[in-house]
């Protein structure tokens, strides 16, 4: 937690030198506590060991860190480190107090206090690792909870978005079995906790939590522990690592190309497999690079790419040889189940004929190739299934009869790239529900507008947005794997456990 505390204290004094001070950003800020604050004190405050003008302090816990003050800055300066580094000071002297307890509607006093939840929470394993005023800080945006025996507290399938633990009685968790029937999977006891995957990753619950007897839960928000994660690395490695475990012990379990092997064998390609999250426009192999290991994609879409030189078209002039400037072409795209690399591998080839990089939040298993061998040595049934599935998902990317378009043209080389570059680039493909209008069809009537408003008492459809030939976008919710809306600091967007945004 120092460690994460000083690189703050650092980027937030680096930015102070940088401000000229003209506070722009503080007549941006929507804030009305921003009237009452100059960025001087702001900036001034950063040195301070304790902050104890009240108007500050107001402003920094008032501060959702939106980042509107970032357009006006003539600098070009983001303040919200600045701003998190002096929260935590005022945090870390916020006076003990007792908490409140929700029970079902009611808010009842808990009996316990700030600093006595602190002790009680550092003693469960998970936050072993954090620092006292770290979990602090953390309980200011938590909720503790009574539930009476036979009480769900999150149901199989719906969106709960917060990590659980458990400080009091038992939390049973199960599924929907055949016909209905619930099948009672783990009992969750005093310090276990559940709903990490979906705090790390905006998925699901996987099974139904119930209380066995009267039960005490702590429910931490997302944003909350997130905001533990970037104080405290330590924190954020035992996250990681749980998440690691948890997200390669379930896509063990679910459909994909490792399910024609045995299962022992795929428990060892995934004993020394890890997880890697990509961020956008992050590489993960490259063209003309040495192929060492083979690579699941678990979430997320992935650009497969190769450096082309634009042709002319016949009969006209075009920039050829030396000074022909090459450039990527998308020619597939991997997603969800996709294996590739293995070809690259098992053919002993030496430079990678293509690029894989992240068009969005991705996640991919790497298989390092020696231990891929290994295990192919054990089961030499399983390299043909294995090469199988590989060269099917790697088929258009290694396709030899790729042509180049021609460079006045400015499109990829075949429909189906033009496609994918369409669907994926401009996240069409990351959403669940995606609403089109062929405009060949189209009388532009509006009373599908008309309609929506008489749904929702104003529409929410507009027949505007992305077009593509005929085919209209209208810019809509998509409900995406990854929304990254639901990271509104004040909440304004929120999704139900139905997963409605």
């Amino acid at each position: 937690m120092i460690e994460s505390r000083e690189a703050l204290a650092s980027q937030a004094e680096s930015d102070v030198m940088a401000c000229i001070g003209c506070n722009d950003c503080m007549l941006a800020c929507p804030l009305p506590q921003a009237k009452l604050v100059t960025i001087a004190e702001l900036n001034s405050a950063v040195h301070l060991p304790v902050i104890a003008n009240p108007r500050v302090a107001d402003f920094v816990m008032a501060c959702t860190q939106c980042r509107q003050c970032v357009p006006a800055c003539p600098a070009d300066l983001s303040r919200a480190d600045m701003v998190l580094f002096n929260k935590m000071k005022v945090e870390d002297r916020v006076p003990n107090f007792a908490l409140m307890l929700q029970v079902g509607a009611r808010v009842l006093p808990s009996g316990w206090t700030l600093d006595a939840l602190a002790e009680r929470v550092a003693a469960v394993p998970l936050f072993a690792s954090a620092e006292r005023t770290d979990l602090r800080a953390l309980l200011l945006k938590a909720t503790l909870r009574q539930l009476a025996p036979g009480e769900i507290l999150c149901k199989e399938s719906e969106f709960y978005d917060r990590l659980c633990v458990v400080l009091g009685g038992a939390l049973e968790q199960s599924i929907r079995g055949p016909g209905g029937r619930k099948v009672p999977i783990l009992v969750l006891g005093e310090s276990s906790f559940f709903g990490e995957m979906a705090v790390m990753s905006d998925q699901p619950e996987p099974y139904t939590a119930q209380a066995m007897a009267p039960t005490l839960v702590l429910e931490l928000p997302k944003a909350a522990v997130h905001r533990l994660m970037s104080t405290s690395a330590a924190f954020k490695a035992t996250m990681d690592e749980l998440y690691r475990r948890r997200a390669l012990w379930t896509y063990a379990r679910t459909p994909s190309v490792l399910n024609a092997l045995p299962e022992q064998a795929i428990g060892e390609l995934l004993e020394k497999a890890d997880l890697r999250t990509l961020k956008a426009g992050e590489a993960i192999l490259r063209e003309g690079a040495t192929p060492t290991d083979a690579y699941l994609v678990r979430t997320g879409f992935l650009r497969v790419s190769r450096r082309v030189t634009p042709q002319a078209m016949p009969g006209q002039p075009g920039v050829t040889g030396p000074r022909a400037q090459a450039e990527d072409r998308a020619l597939v795209y991997f997603r969800e189940g996709d294996l590739f690399g293995l070809v690259g591998l098992l053919m002993g080839e030496k430079h990678s004929p293509f690029s894989v990089t992240a068009t969005t939040r991705s996640e991919v298993i790497r298989i390092p190739g020696a231990h891929l061998f290994q295990v192919l040595g054990r089961y030499p049934q399983a390299r043909a299934m294995l090469e199988g599935g590989a060269q099917n998902a790697e088929r258009v990317a290694r396709e030899n009869t790729f042509m180049p378009a021609p460079a006045q043209q400015g499109k990829p080389g075949t429909q189906l790239a033009m496609s994918a570059e369409v669907l994926v680039e401009k996240g069409l493909a990351a959403g669940h529900e995606v609403v089109v209008v062929d405009q060949n069809r189209c009388v532009n009537c509006q009373n599908c507008v008309d309609a929506c408003g008489r749904r929702h008492k104003y529409s929410r459809l507009h027949l505007w947005g992305l077009q593509v030939e005929n085919f209209l976008f209208p810019t809509a919710c998509r409900h995406c794997d990854d929304p990254v809306c639901l990271l509104c600091s004040v909440n304004g967007i929120v999704r139900l456990p139905s997963g409605e945004i």
